[in-house]
């Protein structure tokens, strides 16, 4: 899906119409490794069996079923006058996203 890089949107904050920047946010992965609750499911589990190590088959032929191949996308407006944020709601979910200057 392309998207313009500049659209022109109603500001809730100017209360009127303003030319707005498109930005696209990129997630982020959490850092859950050093979580207080991790580190006590793993204190609980020393000393009991294998820890599920070698009794399973690998991850990826466990979970294939529910993977989506794309996601929903986080896309903000920034507006050029007060340069408050807003979100731009799209339906759908999409794999590619990209801005581009052609589209007005």
């Amino acid at each position: 899906m392309k998207l313009p890089k500049t659209v022109n949107k109603y500001c809730p904050y100017c209360r009127k119409v303003t030319e707005h920047k498109v930005f696209i946010i990129k997630s982020v992965k959490a850092r859950t490794g050093l979580v207080w609750g991790s580190r006590r499911a793993r204190e609980g589990k020393k000393g009991r069996g294998n820890k599920g190590k070698y009794s399973k088959r690998p991850l990826s032929q466990r979970k294939r079923g529910n993977i989506k191949s794309s996601k929903g996308v986080d896309i903000r407006l920034e507006c050029n006058i007060c340069k408050k944020q807003t979100i731009w709601k799209i339906e759908g979910r999409y794999k590619k996203v990209e801005l581009s200057t052609a589209i007005k």
